[in-house]
């Protein structure tokens, strides 16, 4: 939003004042001179960073300091309103808006064409900053970044490095002179290849010839291939089954 200051006659003060009412409800802010004292406020207008709006009411074209605000101000800050018939022919930048017919509705369009007058004036009073340097520089920085990323990623795609496995396995064979990739394959673990290992140490040849000494079925049977329960063994120190035994 912009300053904005309204100039007008006397008779033009009652559509002044409704005018900077809507202007402030729009965020604007918004001082009002009317009357032949507004030539005092003139001069330090000329350097202040705002839009100057004039009324031309029915009494405004004979007025002096009217004419003297419209040849001072700059043309690319002034705006012209008229509010009866018969402004001044001046060498102005824009037309003057008629607001001959208006009753303030904010979408008629006169009200409209202020608008956009104002943003335009706006625009002059207030240029788009350019971007600040620092900003650019670390813009680039990060395109450059982003850049150099993707070829690091594009070059390692291309080079596959070879696992602890592969690069124990690319061994020469020192007898022939031949050397090349060989396939291994890991054990699932490491216990597992210590138990094929026992196994195979305590296994005997299949060549090898073992004389197996057989024994007779009665010599077994005399054998006790268990432990005595502990009846059996109460029993044992019965001096009865002693004495029958024996």
């Amino acid at each position: 939003m912009i300053n904005i200051r309204i100039v007008c006659t006397h008779d033009a003060v009652p559509f002044a004042e409704q005018l900077t009412r809507l202007l402030g409800a729009e965020q604007h802010n918004v001082r009002l001179s009317f009357g032949r004292q507004s030539l005092h406020e003139l001069e330090a207008a000329r350097a202040l960073r705002e839009a100057v709006l004039l009324v031309w009411s029915y009494d405004a074209p004979s007025q002096h300091y009217m004419l003297e605000w419209a040849r001072t101000i700059d043309p690319s800050r002034l705006v012209e309103v008229a509010r009866a018939p018969g402004a001044p022919r001046l060498e102005r930048r824009s037309p003057v808006i008629d607001f001959a017919n208006w009753r303030g509705e904010r979408g008629a369009r006169a009200w409209v064409t202020l608008n956009d007058r104002l943003r335009a004036v706006a625009r002059v009073l207030e240029p788009p900053k350019a971007p600040a340097m620092h900003a650019a520089m670390a813009l680039g920085l990060v395109s450059v970044a982003a850049v150099g990323g993707a070829v690091l990623v594009r070059a390692n795609d291309g080079f596959e490095q070879p696992t602890p496995i592969e690069q124990q396995a690319q061994v020469t064979d020192s007898d022939d002179g031949m050397g090349g990739s060989l396939d291994v394959l890991e054990p699932p673990s490491i216990e597992d290849d210590i138990i094929v290992r026992s196994y195979a140490a305590r296994a005997m040849p299949l060549e090898a010839r073992v004389e197996i000494e057989l024994q007779e079925l009665s010599a077994l049977e005399q054998l006790d291939i268990r432990d005595p329960t502990l009846m059996e063994r109460l029993q044992s120190f019965n001096p009865l089954r002693i004495v029958n035994n024996g």
